[in-house]
Formats: structure tokens, sequence, C-alpha cells
């Protein structure tokens, strides 16, 4: 039985483990630049993700719209897929996140759009995303080589008392009996004289 447990393994998170389903908006094509002005003066880092029919086809930030505005657009005319920036990368939610990262950095892409297996939206992955998969990664790696070094030590300990024929309670606590019977001899720091 412990045989069976020392071989299991720790998952690694995945893209659809981090935060995905905030930080953005997702509009239609057609929908005027006046019109997400209003969500992005609440939340100025959101990312606008336009979309047509069932594809995201492209991302609008703030920064976007205050540039064309200050080449001269006017916001109430103006149509996000006009504005938009179109390098979308697309990554599955199931994606591990140590191979999503990589790809991330390899790659530049205006946004990175979550999809499920049918490749039906699913979230964003923003910059915020990114800063917290890293380190969500590094943890996870850390965890996994303690855990990794547990497992070798407790299969050799199990080895070791499989020879002498101590149980798997013994094993997993540790041979404390005598410390633990030395604890009771310890005298008391009151006295009652």
């Amino acid at each position: 039985m412990l045989h069976c447990h020392l071989h299991m393994t720790m998952q690694e998170p995945t893209i659809a483990d981090m935060s995905i389903k905030d930080e953005h908006i997702v509009v239609a094509s057609k929908t005027r630049v006046s019109s997400v002005c209003e969500e992005l003066s609440k939340n100025p880092d959101y990312a606008v993700l336009v979309k047509k029919g069932n594809d995201i086809i492209g991302v609008v930030t703030a920064r976007d719209i205050f540039s064309k505005m200050a080449e001269g657009m006017n916001a109430t005319k103006v149509k996000v897929d006009k504005i938009m920036r179109t390098e979308i990368l697309t990554l599955r939610a199931d994606t591990p996140l140590s191979k999503g990262l990589n790809m991330l950095s390899n790659l530049s892409s205006d946004a990175v759009v979550v999809t499920d297996s049918e490749g039906e939206f699913m979230g964003y992955f923003s910059v915020k995303d990114y800063r917290e998969a890293t380190r969500k990664l590094e943890a996870h790696q850390l965890l996994s080589a303690r855990l990794s070094r547990s497992r070798k030590a407790i299969s050799k300990r199990s080895e070791e008392k499989d020879e002498s024929g101590g149980d798997l309670l013994d094993l997993l606590l540790g041979d404390n009996l005598e410390e633990e019977e030395d604890e009771h001899d310890v005298p008391s720091m009151i006295s009652l004289d």
C-alpha cells in the first residue's frame, strides 16, 4: 500500500488554474470605441477582447485608445475593429504552466486567449496572470522536489523497516516511543514544597 502512495506525482498547475475570468471585457467587432471607454475608465488595466462570431480576433487597451485619440481619432465614430491589435496567442486551458510560460516568453503577442478543448473562449491570460503563474510554477517545482526527496527517504526507510520487522506507523511517525517515554521523566519546574 505504501508503494502505491509513493508513486503518485504532483500535477503541474495549468493555464486554467490562473485567474483567467477577470481583467477583460469582450465586445463585438462593430462596437464603438466610446462604448468601451466607460468600462476602461473604471478599470484602466483591462483588455478589451474583440469578438467576431465565436472567435476573439483582436484586443484593444486604454493605451491604444489614447494613442489613437492623440492622432486625432474621434472615439464616438470609430469602431474597435479599426484600432485593434490582432496578434492573438491561443492557449488551451489544460496547457501546463511551464509550457504556456515558455510559449509566452518565445512569442510576441498582443493578447493571450484561453480556450477549452473544443476551442471555445474561456478567458484572458493577462500580464498579472503571467507574474502570478511564474510564482505558482516556482512554488510547484519546489514542492515537487521536496516531495520527491521525501518519497525517496520513505522508500529507503520502508525497505529498512521491512527487513527489521517495523510497521508502517513506526515508519511514518518515526521511532519516537523511547523519546516520548523520556519526556514523562522530565522534572516539573513547579515545586510543591
